[in-house]
């Protein structure tokens, strides 16, 4: 399941999960995620996943959309991903069992050791 992890100015951190196919985000309250700050458009961005992946989309916000620093009009999303909305911060999360699965493997032993087969008997 993915969510985002709204990071406030007094450091402080709210989790909000993607259940819904399209998540909007911006001040106004009608949105699926209000940020309240002025440097936020009304209507700013929108989440959508299609079936395969995350898309953040600008709605042609005055102060633009950021993923990972960089200026987005449209943009799949990453585990991990920072995106920056105004001058609000969020941390795009994504868990799924194929990437839990490929976590899982990294905690394995890398040394040949592991792969030693028992002597013959």
């Amino acid at each position: 399941m993915a969510r985002l992890i709204i990071l406030a100015r007094n450091n402080s951190a709210r989790q909000v999960n993607l259940g819904a196919p399209i998540t909007t985000i911006g001040r106004s309250h009608s949105n699926n995620v209000c940020l309240d700050s002025d440097r936020v458009s009304r209507y700013h961005a929108v989440i959508q996943w299609t079936g395969q992946r995350y898309l953040i989309t600008d709605m042609g916000s005055r102060n633009g959309t950021y993923v990972n620093q960089e200026r987005v009009r449209a943009q799949e999303l990453n585990n991990g991903d920072t995106i920056l909305i105004g001058d609000c911060q969020l941390r795009f999360l994504c868990s799924s069992r194929a990437s839990a699965s490929v976590d899982a493997l990294k905690l394995l032993p890398a040394t040949d050791d592991f792969l030693q087969l028992a002597p013959a008997r």
